[in-house]
C-alpha cells in the first residue's frame, strides 16, 4: 500500500510493511489478528522532511489541493476556506502553523480533513506516506528536544522497526488560532474569532 492508494472510507484494519517485517521476524504469521486495544491506528504524513500521524478517527478524507477563498483578518496560518460537498472548511497550512518554510503546492501535496467532536478543518500536509499502526506500548510521552513551537500539539512519539512517527494531538491543535469550524456552524465566524 502506498500514500496513494489509501482508502480512508474503509478504516478496517491493515498490516503495514513495518509490521510484516516485524511479525515475520519473530516466526509470526502475518495473518494475526491485531487487537484494535493493542495499536492505534495512523495516518502518516510528511511534513518538512519528518513524519507525523493523525489518528484515524479523526481523519475524515484526504483530497487533492482545490481551489481556496481567502478570508481577510484571519490568522497567517489559515489559508482560507473551502466548499466540499456543501460544507464550508477552512484550510490550515501546517507547515506555517508549525513556523517553518511554506512550500508551493506539487503533485503530492494533500489537504487532511479531520473531522474531531463537531469540527471540520482541512490541514494542507507536504505528502501522505500512508496509514500505520502503532503498537500503544511502543508510544513514548513527548520528548524534550520537540521543538517548543510544535510541543503543545504532540501526544507522543511512535516507535516503529525503521521509523519513529510524531503524533499529533489534534484537539489542542483544533483550539487554538482560528483553526475551528463547527461542522454545523459558520466557518467564517470561527476562522475570524482565531
Amino acid at each position: 500500500m502506498n500514500g496513494k492508494d489509501v482508502d480512508l472510507f474503509d478504516k478496517s484494519l491493515a498490516l503495514n510493511a513495518d509490521m510484516e517485517e516485524e511479525l515475520a521476524r519473530k516466526n509470526r504469521k502475518t495473518d494475526t489478528i491485531i487487537m484494535k486495544d493493542e495499536y492505534d491506528q495512523v495516518v502518516g504524513f510528511v511534513l518538512n522532511n519528518e513524519l507525523y500521524g493523525i489518528d484515524i478517527l479523526d481523519v475524515e478524507e484526504i483530497i487533492k489541493p482545490v481551489d481556496y477563498t481567502y478570508v481577510p483578518n484571519t490568522k497567517p496560518f489559515v489559508m482560507g476556506v473551502i466548499n466540499l460537498r456543501g460544507k464550508v472548511i477552512p484550510v490550515v497550512d501546517l507547515r506555517v502553523r508549525f513556523g517553518f518554510v511554506p512550500n508551493p503546492i506539487n503533485a503530492d501535496s494533500r489537504v487532511i480533513i479531520v473531522a474531531h467532536n463537531e469540527y471540520n478543518v482541512g490541514f494542507l500536509v507536504d505528502k501522505i506516506e500512508k496509514v500505520y499502526y502503532i503498537e500503544k506500548k511502543s508510544i513514548e510521552p513527548t520528548p524534550p528536544n520537540i521543538p517548543q513551537n510544535i510541543e503543545k500539539y504532540v501526544k507522543g512519539v511512535g516507535k516503529m522497526p525503521k521509523k519513529i512517527i510524531t503524533l499529533l494531538n489534534i484537539e489542542e491543535m483544533l483550539k487554538e488560532g482560528g483553526s475551528l469550524t463547527p461542522k454545523t456552524g459558520s466557518a467564517m465566524e470561527v476562522v475570524n474569532n482565531g
